[in-house]
């Protein structure tokens, strides 16, 4: 993986926004880790996708969540449910 620095707008010290943590994190590209999550500046929409029935009779629900916990909470409870 590429390291590319950037300088925070906020706090001024360099970081990787290339890194597995940044893109964890989300932010602007000009933010470090630790002030998109101090500052709460990441405003992407979680959505997942899940898919119900098979073959013909598939269905695609698309659903909104304000977290990551709870978008990832919802797919376990809905792969839960299918007797997998």
């Amino acid at each position: 993986m590429a390291v590319e620095m950037r300088e925070c707008k906020h706090c001024g010290i360099e970081f990787n926004c290339r890194s597995y943590a940044k893109k964890s994190v989300g932010g602007y590209i000009n933010e470090c880790v630790d002030c998109v999550e101090e500052l709460g500046t990441e405003t992407a929409v979680k959505y997942r996708g899940v898919v119900s029935g098979d073959g013909k009779m598939a269905a695609i629900s698309i659903v909104k969540f304000e977290s990551d916990a709870d978008a990832d909470a919802y797919v376990r409870s809905f792969n839960g449910g299918k007797g997998d």
